[in-house]
């Protein structure tokens, strides 16, 4: 038996209205910079915004991320997304849930055709940073005190997806 929840029978849904306070409570955990219960509803409602949940056999959401696609310009000669966040609970991290979450919102961006993924990490989570630059995301530019609480650097991220 083992002593985390992630097993071959996790799989990936939509984030509903329900699920808003597993996300909230897995950001606290994760110390994700907060968002409020309004932020999830409204992203929920984007037509653009991706938000994915992943759970486990008994339905428990193991881990998520929200993002959104955004279409380039008058002319979409690019479309463009961003990940806001991607996070697991603690005890089934480094188990490869937040790769089938990552692969998923990669998946819903070359169906809508995006060619570039953007996010913004803080300078020092480097479990984050590996995992990012693993998955072929480049640094673009660090923006100075980009993060409150604490106070610190961002490293603007791309992923060229092919």
């Amino acid at each position: 038996m083992s002593n985390g929840h992630s097993t071959d029978e996790t799989r990936i849904r939509p984030v509903e209205a329900a699920h808003i306070g597993d996300l909230i409570r897995i950001g606290e955990e994760t110390n994700l910079s907060p968002w409020t219960a309004e932020s999830y509803l409204d992203e929920i409602k984007n037509p653009s915004a991706v938000l994915l949940r992943l759970i486990s056999d008994d339905n428990t959401t193991l881990g998520f991320v929200v993002g959104r696609t955004i279409a380039g310009g008058e002319v979409e000669i690019e479309r463009e997304a961003e990940i806001y966040n991607i996070a697991v609970v603690e005890i089934d991290q480094r188990k490869g849930c937040g790769q089938k979450l990552f692969d998923a919102f990669c998946q819903i961006c070359r169906d809508n055709e995006v060619t570039n993924i953007w996010l913004e990490v803080r300078e020092s989570n480097n479990k984050a940073l590996c995992f990012y630059r693993k998955n072929g995301f480049k640094h673009i530019q660090t923006r100075p005190h980009f993060y409150a609480n604490p106070r610190e650097h961002a490293i603007l991220m791309k992923l060229v997806l092919k």
